[in-house]
């Protein structure tokens, strides 16, 4: 019997070669150098593109910045205002023509698609039940048509779908290497009812992918190309990955390869309120929904497929920060904690280090200035308003040998916040 269930463990991973399973763990790295071995829709730069001006910060922050970027796991980095080029930084043999993965950035792209098929008049509402689109998952469970494109876009659509990147049986990764990418979404089942909790699964932005094709009638790399693609005056060629040749179905919730530059254009487009250089390409409406503190809370902190720019605050005064959290609306939470352990989850530490006169303090979180697109492995569009700011990072964190040093991200944006 047990070399019975041996033989068949090892057909079902046979079977599953031709689908994604090897391809899973092949890449589960995502090793830069193996981006092109992925299909691609290829799309040209444009012939009249749009090249940021060039500044500079001052030479001591830029400095400071230099030394804890370079020979880490941060393959780029751009901080950009005014439509300037503060500060521009590439890691080993990356330049500003390489094309770097986006992974869950692409969210944020997608659901901008939704939002122009909105104002098209092609989608009705962002409050119709998806199956308005996607009738054919009323034969799987009709409960489907109490869930809406909203709740989608906010991630508390209810849908069943397992989200461990680091599990090679985990559905994403069905997403991310299987065949059939739309036919996958559209063979799924509901777990709870929408709107009770956000929970973020990426088989919701792959579902708004197909929302948009059936809405507009067109493959969503067109949209893309046509809306956000050549509106945008990209300097470089750029690509997104799709399933396989007989579909050529964009993996929407991941996978579009651009460079740290033309990603930066797609920032701008937010921060100056769904205007590019004149032509309103998404209305100030739409994004201004995704910046508004309320919004925001009311969804946990994530709004259309971007998630909130954040902080933390450390007490060691209750009063102080009873204070801090009745005159800030901005507060989510507050977490007691002993002092060792916040210096040491907030990268001021390190776990071997010895810390005198131990006590209990308090972290505040709250939402900050700004929203931002996010991928897996350490990718962001960072957009502030309050300083006409944009900051991209570009990354692979799995690379534990490279990481990054005296503070890390967390000490990035303190630097950026008070210099800038």
């Amino acid at each position: 019997m047990q070399y019975i269930k041996i033989i068949l463990l090892f057909i079902s991973i046979g079977s599953l070669s031709s689908c994604y399973f090897f391809k899973a763990m092949k890449y589960k790295k995502y090793p830069l150098e193996k981006l092109d071995e992925f299909a691609a829709v290829r799309f040209h730069p444009s012939e009249q593109p749009f090249r940021f001006k060039q500044s500079s910060l001052s030479p001591a922050l830029k400095n400071e910045l230099d030394s804890l970027l370079i020979g880490s796991n941060r393959y780029a980095m751009l901080v950009i205002r005014n439509d300037s080029i503060l500060y521009e930084f590439y890691n080993h043999k990356i330049a500003d023509t390489t094309l770097l993965p986006s992974f869950s950035v692409a969210k944020s792209y997608v659901s901008t698609m939704v939002a122009m098929a909105k104002e098209e008049g092609k989608i009705k509402s962002y409050d119709e039940p998806i199956t308005n689109y996607l009738p054919e998952l009323l034969d799987r469970d009709v409960r489907f048509k109490n869930i809406t494109i909203q709740h989608v876009l906010d991630m508390r659509s209810g849908i069943k779908s397992s989200e461990n990147y680091f599990n090679p049986m985990s559905d994403v990764l069905r997403l991310g290497f299987g065949k059939n990418v739309n036919g996958k979404s559209l063979r799924i089942s509901i777990e709870k009812e929408p709107n009770q909790k956000f929970e973020y699964k990426s088989i919701n932005t792959q579902l708004l992918g197909i929302i948009v094709e059936r809405a507009t009638k067109v493959k969503l790399q067109d949209y893309y190309h046509e809306k956000l693609h050549k509106p945008l005056q990209l300097e470089h060629y750029a690509t997104w990955i799709y399933d396989d040749e007989k579909h050529k179905s964009l993996r929407a919730f991941c996978c579009m390869n651009l460079t740290a530059r033309d990603y930066a254009k797609f920032g701008s487009l937010f921060l100056n309120k769904g205007n590019w250089q004149g032509k309103q390409l998404v209305s100030k409406e739409w994004v201004e929904t995704n910046l508004t503190l309320e919004n925001r809370k009311a969804t946990d902190g994530y709004k259309n497929q971007w998630w909130s720019n954040i902080s933390h605050k450390i007490f060691n005064d209750s009063i102080a920060m009873q204070k801090f959290v009745l005159n800030n609306p901005a507060v989510y939470g507050v977490d007691k904690i002993f002092m060792a352990k916040v210096l040491i989850n907030y990268n001021f530490s390190k776990p071997s280090d010895k810390i005198e006169n131990e006590k209990k303090s308090w972290v505040v979180s709250y939402y900050k200035d700004g929203i931002h697109a996010q991928g897996l492995i350490g990718q962001y569009i960072y957009i502030s308003p309050l300083k006409n700011t944009i900051v991209v990072i570009l990354s692979n964190t799995l690379n534990l040998n490279l990481p990054l040093k005296n503070g890390g991200l967390g000490r990035i944006e303190k630097l950026l916040e008070s210099e800038l």
